[in-house]
């Protein structure tokens, strides 16, 4: 495993799923995404991986991420908090999303998925 941190987010990068975790108050855009966009393209390189948004902070996600932000190898993306206004968030997001979007009120849900997933 590795652990990733700057001045915006976390990020844990496992074998098979990554966990980003976004600070308080960030207006998340593509800029911002790009910069995690060039880790994960570092650690996994072509292997597909599994990204979980765990949203302990109440954040910004720009639609721009979803549309232009998205790496090919990415498989799924799950959403984890356990705040009904993220849970809203999420399923305003979806359809923004192609490939599989879930939604988890844990982590260790939303690892037991990832883990699965392949």
């Amino acid at each position: 495993m590795e652990h990733f941190t700057n001045e915006f987010c976390e990020i844990e990068l496992h074998d098979k799923y990554s966990i980003l975790t976004i600070n308080e108050n960030i207006d998340f855009t593509l800029n911002k995404a790009s910069i995690i966009r060039e880790k994960l393209r570092s650690y996994y390189k072509s292997k597909d991986f599994i990204m979980i948004s765990y949203r302990k902070h109440q954040h910004k996600v720009s639609a721009e991420v979803y549309k232009k932000g998205q790496l090919e190898n990415m498989k799924g993306l799950a959403i984890v908090s356990n705040n009904n206004k993220e849970r809203e968030k999420a399923i305003i997001e979806q359809p923004l999303y192609d490939k599989s979007f879930t939604f988890f009120s844990t982590i260790e849900e939303a690892k037991s998925w990832a883990k699965s997933f392949f």
